[in-house]
């Protein structure tokens, strides 16, 4: 099987070579390692007196030993082609042994503009353990030892963004994918589909961009599974799951193995509400991919969503130690909020937050921070939520901590404290698009309901609508807009709110708004005087709140209401 002419070309110019150039023993040994090729074959020919001698050397490209070596001699030029025929079919013979004991490279080279070797097969060997262990700390060493290698090593400074991307580390994901859309310029056009991909999604935040840069990259490279996965996850960041179930299938079928594509296709079937279909894809991912955090992450939310404390176990026992151990320990901290357990709730959230700092990831911190402030808020807990929110900026300024923290503030009162950091976030991110339609308007929301203005709340909140059941942004702004139509006195509406978070859980399942929703709901079938469903309601949140904490005020008020509601009922007079 002979590598063709246009992938030698192509090669080449990844090699930051012309791609017409000549082509060498050294060149052609180095374009053979980057395409995976076996060997190559180089020849001479020099003149005898009137005769020609003619040698072929079939080169092994991964040990620079010959494999075959023929050498015949002609007699005039004329003779020359003749005897070349003779020695090419010897050597064939001889190669179908020679080729066929030779080892197929451990990891496979990658391709990348770069015009080091070394640096290429550093950067291969991160791709391999990455694919294996999916964006974790164990991978970085690899990258980074490429970029020392190559300092102009582009894709292995957005695969750096990528893999800090991964982590929820969107500063230093931030700083690599910047450095590498700047020299964008130097590399081949898959590359700069890929850089240009990640800084719109991750820097910029610009969605419609990343969605038009992969759908791009699908119709150039059609059989390229990696815009069909980002496509993917864009379509369950905006709450099109469907559309994302059939794109992470399509991508199983092209890389059948990718941990990722797996979370990705659990993720659409959870956004569906079709656990058992999620609890399957986990576990055939997990047993393609064991050392895969993802994965992990995602088998043991849907445990716990479910009670099933030995799998959980199991997971977390695997998590131990490791640098995403916070993430469980959050959404534990979330499913004891999730009952009104707030006491346990803060204690977990506290060890989270520890976790996240001892590996030094601030970012992880400030969210899980900024996320429990906004709980407290919703609790009626507003003294605790307000120091909450302000300690985040102090542990680092990202933009979903500061989101929350801002939503918090709001919500307890700080008004002109929230609007000063969420619009500051806006000034840095003008171009973000989850920012600027969901989470900017909700915290400006928030202060019209303060003002007493309901109507306003609903109209800055139409733009949210779009992206309010996908996982880039869900159920704040539902809930929002839901207690927006309780203050103006639409139950009908509010109803229409609440229904969405109940029939949408598998989007977030450990979220506390889960709850509250049923409370909620009960508080619009009030509005609307059907008694009979606001029991219910009232009865299904004191159901799922029936270990909570007796001093959460939201609960205490819930209570109060519902044995009003019994009064009335006990009122009534019968014949």
């Amino acid at each position: 099987n002979l590598v063709p002419e246009d992938k030698v070309q192509e090669t080449l110019r990844l090699m930051n070579r012309a791609p017409d150039e000549r082509v060498t023993g050294k060149v052609a040994r180095e374009v053979c390692q980057r395409q995976g090729v076996k060997a190559f074959l180089a020849g001479s020919i020099s003149r005898l007196g009137t005769n020609y001698v003619i040698i072929l050397d079939a080169v092994n490209a991964s040990t620079g030993e010959s494999l075959a070596i023929e050498q015949v001699e002609a007699r005039g030029k004329e003779q020359v082609l003749t005897a070349l025929g003779k020695a090419t079919s010897r050597l064939r013979a001889r190669l179908g042994e020679s080729l066929s004991s030779i080892e197929k490279f451990d990891v496979p080279i990658e391709q990348a503009t770069t015009s080091s070797l070394e640096a290429l097969k550093a950067f291969s060997l991160g791709e391999a353990e990455r694919n294996r262990l999916g964006n974790t700390e164990a991978v970085l060493p690899f990258f980074r030892r490429a970029i020392e290698l190559d300092p102009n090593f582009v894709l292995a400074y957005a695969r750096l963004g990528t893999v800090y991307e991964g982590f929820a580390e969107d500063e230093l994901a931030n700083e690599y994918h910047t450095k590498a859309f700047e020299l964008r310029d130097r590399v081949s056009e898959k590359e700069k589909l890929y850089i240009a991909t990640h800084y719109y999604g991750v820097v910029t935040g610009e969605l419609q961009e990343v969605a038009e840069t992969q759908e791009l990259w699908r119709q150039i490279y059609p059989g390229d599974p990696y815009p069909i996965d980002f496509l993917a996850e864009y379509h369950t960041g905006i709450g099109e799951y469907d559309k994302a179930l059939e794109e992470a299938q399509q991508t199983l079928r092209l890389d059948p193995n990718s941990a990722f594509t797996y979370y990705v296709l659990a993720g659409a079937y959870m956004g569906l509400n079709r656990y058992d279909e999620a609890k399957a894809c986990y576990e055939k991912g997990l047993a393609l991919n064991p050392e895969a955090m993802l994965l992990h992450y995602g088998r043991y939310v849907l445990a716990l969503m479910e009670g099933d404390t030995v799998t959980m176990q199991g997971h977390a026992d695997w998590a131990k130690g490791k640098p995403q151990e916070h993430w469980l320990a959050a959404e534990e901290a979330q499913a004891a909020s999730c009952s009104g357990k707030m006491r346990l709730a803060r204690q977990l959230y506290q060890r989270a937050v520890d976790l996240a700092l001892r590996h030094n990831s601030k970012e992880n911190a400030a969210n899980i921070r900024g996320w429990e402030a906004y709980t407290e808020a919703e609790f009626g807990n507003f003294r605790l939520a307000r120091e909450h929110a302000l300690t985040v900026p102090k542990i680092l300024c990202s933009r979903i901590a500061m989101s929350d923290a801002a939503t918090a503030l709001a919500r307890s009162g700080a008004q002109a404290q929230a609007e000063a950091l969420i619009d500051e976030l806006a000034g840095r991110l003008p171009k973000h698009t989850v920012l600027n339609a969901v989470s900017l308007p909700t915290v400006h929301a928030v202060s019209a309901m303060n003002r007493g203005d309901p109507r306003a709340a609903v109209r800055l909140l139409e733009s949210a609508t779009p992206y309010e059941l996908g996982r880039y942004a869900p159920f704040v702004s539902i809930y929002i807009r839901g207690e927006a139509c309780l203050q103006e006195g639409d139950g009908a509406e509010a109803a229409v709110e609440f229904q969405k978070i109940l029939d949408h859980r598998g989007v977030w399942p450990l979220c506390p708004l889960y709850p509250l929703a049923k409370l909620g709901l009960g508080r619009a079938a009030v509005l609307m005087g059907d008694t009979a469903k606001a029991r219910r309601a009232y009865q299904d949140f004191l159901a799922l709140w029936k270990d909570a904490d007796p001093d959460i005020p939201i609960f205490r008020q819930a209570k109060t209401e519902f044995a009003g509601l019994q009064e009335a009922r006990a009122a009534v007079p019968t014949r």
